[in-house]
């Protein structure tokens, strides 16, 4: 499975794994009924296809709606920083709700990059910024203890793929294995391996 894929199925599945997102946000933290999974799909009738890792409508109860498209992202791309202003503003304009962007990096130095902010500009006139929240090695804490990925499973899946390149991956991994939590990410809402 690749870092995509990985990352795909944990939100898509569990998006609660967002948490880091909404705290350093000041938001409450999310729930999985908040969410809503929307198409990935940002193609239009035109020849060229593009389409976002994960894309989900967030509606609380109470509170601000908007639509999160989650990018794993394995290293510098100029193009995919092109993308990404697409995504957003096609996404704000076919949904009419703010868009976060969030992206997913294994490296520091990936991280640092997709930071951006990446601008459109002519001149000194910039028409478009997008700045991705980034979910890195020096956001996502390693989850090594049993009793946290007990606790904050979705987190500890997160902290796995985050640090899957850092020298405690074996730690990590350790510790998040599925049956010792008894979470199982293919299957959102039961316990036990498969």
């Amino acid at each position: 499975m690749t870092i995509a894929e990985a990352s795909h199925r944990l939100f898509q599945e569990h998006p609660e794994a967002l948490a880091p997102v909404f705290e350093a946000l000041g938001l409450p933290p999310p729930s999985k009924p908040d969410f809503r999974e929307l198409s990935p799909d940002t193609t239009e009738i035109r020849p060229v296809e593009r389409r976002a890792d994960t894309v989900l409508m967030f509606e609380p109860d109470m509170g601000e709606h908007f639509v999160l498209a989650v990018e794993a992202q394995t290293k510098k791309d100029p193009e995919k920083a092109r993308n990404w202003a697409y995504y957003v503003a096609y996404l704000r304009a076919k949904y009419d709700l703010p868009v976060l962007l969030v992206a997913v990096c294994r490296d520091s130095a990936t991280a640092a990059w997709a930071m951006g902010p990446f601008a459109c500009s002519v001149g000194p006139w910039t028409t478009q910024v997008t700045r991705p929240f980034v979910l890195g090695p020096r956001t996502v804490p390693e989850v090594t203890e049993e009793a946290e990925v007990a606790r904050r499973p979705a987190l500890a899946a997160l902290s796995a793929i985050v640090h899957s390149q850092g020298r405690r991956t074996a730690a990590i991994l350790e510790s998040s294995r599925w049956s010792k939590s008894g979470w199982n990410p293919r299957r959102p809402g039961r316990t036990g391996g498969s």
